[in-house]
């Protein structure tokens, strides 16, 4: 299964990962058109928050992708959380 792996915010990995975030936004760029060219729907997509060897990490199963031209972006549907690393549930929670 193919796979991209790109950055995220504390914020949108802690609802991912809670479950209340179902849509991943991606602006609509040659940068992403590129990416996600290379890709075959389903894939997974690996979310890092932050650059460090230890940084909390979540994959998840993209099940779909629309592009909205209205807003710019590009809508990546999660299917469901694969994987969680480096994450304590206990002590962080979405806001």
């Amino acid at each position: 299964m193919d796979r991209l792996t790109t950055t995220i915010k504390r914020q949108w990995l802690a609802e991912i990962i809670a479950g209340s975030k179902k849509i991943e936004y991606r602006e609509i760029k040659p940068y992403w058109r590129d990416r996600l060219a290379k890709v075959n729907v389903p894939f997974e997509m690996r979310l890092i928050n932050g650059m460090q060897q230890r940084a909390p990490e979540v994959t998840v199963l993209i099940h779909k992708v629309q592009k909205d031209i209205k807003n710019g972006v590009y809508k990546l549907q999660i299917r469901k959380v694969l994987t969680v690393k480096n994450w304590n549930s206990k002590r962080e929670k979405p806001k």
